[in-house]
């Protein structure tokens, strides 16, 4: 089955998907749903496959790991790409490595596979930022005019903009998950790193070995090493028990 055969509640569930953490990112509940590794597992219990969308969220999620999504600076958008790429390739029929402490899973194909998402995801995640970026732009005018309404007390063209605001995230979360899904899908029936060359295929058969080190990094320079290790530790003793007793 191609992904064009899938059924319409595939595409469907997945662009709500989208479309819901996109808002739940930074303007609703923030439930942190929105994160890479319960987006992709949501994904692919929407396709009734979360266990092949486990691992590519894990490392998904270490590589953002310090990246929080607080303020109003320049972010990526991982939900969006998060839901669109794992979604896209589990539809194209990807067999997605499922056992995080199985060692095929990190290396050969596995980790080609892998090191193919993580890229596609990081790549779509920066695009999907600067869309979110122009459209927090456009949030100044209304911003502006929300302003005008409480000092005019105009209640109610206060909630006309609040919801205006809303709408535009659900339609830009839901749209960009499905383009990501339509690219990831469509590299996928093509064949994927399997088309890359030789040296290619091995570098990125490398990536996700590298990750877990990333997020490292990225914890001890936000929190110093001494405040980062404790960290470091406990997640790394929870993972292996979750992973050990749960998978």
């Amino acid at each position: 089955m191609t992904f064009f055969e899938a059924p319409l509640v595939a595409w469907v569930g997945l662009a709500l998907l989208g479309a819901w953490l996109a808002t739940d990112d930074t303007s609703l509940a923030q439930t942190w749903f929105s994160q890479p590794l319960p987006a992709a597992v949501l994904a692919g219990l929407v396709l009734g496959d979360p266990g092949g969308a486990l691992l590519p969220g894990l490392l998904l999620q270490l590589v953002v790991i310090g990246n929080l999504p607080v303020g109003a600076s320049f972010r990526l958008d991982e939900p969006g790409a998060t839901v669109g790429i794992v979604g896209g390739s589990l539809l194209a029929g990807w067999n997605l490595p499922a056992g995080p402490v199985a060692l095929a899973s990190w290396t050969g194909t596995a980790a080609q596979s892998l090191g193919w998402l993580l890229v596609l995801t990081v790549a779509a995640s920066l695009v999907g930022g600067w869309v979110v970026h122009g459209e927090r732009q456009r949030r100044l005018g209304w911003m502006l005019d929300g302003y005008r309404s409480v000092r005019d007390g105009d209640l109610g063209r206060l909630e006309r903009l609040h919801r205006r605001c809303l709408l535009v995230t659900l339609l830009r979360g839901g749209l960009l998950t499905l383009i990501w899904v339509l690219a990831a899908a469509g590299l996928g029936e093509l064949g994927g790193p399997a088309r890359l060359a030789r040296p290619l295929r091995e570098a990125l058969g490398l990536l996700p070995i590298m990750v877990p080190m990333l997020a490292v990094g990225s914890l001890a320079e936000r929190f110093g090493p001494r405040r980062a290790w404790p960290l470091v530790l406990a997640g790394a003793g929870v993972a292996f028990l979750v992973a050990w007793f749960g998978v």
